[in-house]
């Protein structure tokens, strides 16, 4: 059985475990069902939710965009078989895609609209990075191999996001 859950990816000087989007708790109730990920610099923060949050709406989510100043990306991991990303922005913008194609036409999970990528490079410079646009349609075509978990990651780095560090190594502030 794989990981079933979200990941968020957002900015903030504080850990966002802290955060008011994160205080409903998480969809089954367990205590423990947030776990830090290795942050990146800039006070970029990923966290791994187990079943996800309570609110499995995108408005705690926009909230955070506004409150934040800055992009949030949201994957909801579906059995570390198929993913889908939303990404939010400070303009209002907002684009979803499906990670490993293959396995989301399995489950019979259609396709978002075509541009995704393009979409994605704006969602980036809004965050301040230049996604590599080779690196970002190899991840957007890639199987899972062999849990789709890892293919977030590497979209977050193919969106030129500044590689993750042990949080002892981690500069703090913003």
């Amino acid at each position: 059985m794989g990981f079933t859950g979200e990941f968020v990816l957002a900015r903030s000087d504080r850990p966002l475990r802290e955060l008011a989007v994160f205080a409903a708790g998480c969809a089954e109730g367990h205590a423990d069902c947030v776990t830090d990920c290795w942050p990146r610099p800039g006070g970029w923060q990923t966290l791994q939710i187990l079943h996800g949050l309570r609110d499995n709406s995108l408005r705690p989510f926009r909230q955070l965009v506004d409150t934040s100043g800055a992009p949030v990306l949201l994957a909801n991991v579906m059995d570390s078989d198929v993913c889908e990303v939303v990404g939010l922005a400070p303009s209002g913008a907002r684009w979803s895609t499906m990670l490993d194609p293959v396995m989301a036409a399995d489950y019979g999970i259609p396709q978002p609209e075509p541009g995704a990528a393009e979409q994605i490079t704006r969602w980036a410079a809004e965050a301040g990075f230049a996604a590599d646009p080779v690196a970002l349609a190899e991840v957007l075509a890639k199987r899972a191999d062999p849990f789709v978990e890892e293919l977030v990651f590497d979209l977050i780095d193919a969106c030129g996001f500044p590689p993750s560090v042990p949080a002892s190594e981690a500069p703090t502030g913003v």
